[in-house]
């Protein structure tokens, strides 16, 4: 009696190849989830901080920090004195991802503090005088 052996692969063999790939781009695609929003924590801290030095230039010559025209889009003079700076608040919407990530908004701007959160709870708040900003 002659065997006939092919090279080759089974089904099996190939199916557990298959399952194998497919829970490492499982494992992959979570973490670049999760860096994704370490990202935007970060683009929105240095956001907020940026501000904050804009704020300190304004209070320490006497003046107030104005409130944005709009939460998300920011707009309005940060400083009440735009002989200080003309500098506006700048926009939070381009820190948002999309999809279920809603954009970040400003909660809080006085002489003391700028803080921002987004409808998840996920807070950033900087201190005017030190321009440390931290997560709540």
């Amino acid at each position: 009696m002659k065997q006939n052996k092919e090279k080759g692969f089974t089904l099996v063999e190939l199916l557990v190849v298959v399952a194998i790939i497919g829970i490492l781009a499982a494992i992959v695609l979570v973490s670049l989830n999760s860096a994704r929003g370490r990202a935007r924590l970060g683009s929105l801290q240095a956001t907020l901080a940026s501000t904050t030095t804009l704020a300190a230039l304004c209070t320490n010559d006497g003046s107030s920090v104005s409130t944005p025209t709009s939460a998300t889009v920011g707009g309005g003079d940060i400083c009440d004195d735009t002989s200080i700076t003309a500098e506006v608040w700048p926009s939070l919407q381009s820190q948002s991802l999309g999809g279920s990530n809603s954009p970040y908004s400003y909660t809080t701007t006085s002489d003391t503090t700028v803080s921002s959160s987004d409808s998840a709870g996920v807070a950033v708040t900087c201190t005017v005088a030190t321009g440390s900003c931290i997560r709540n």
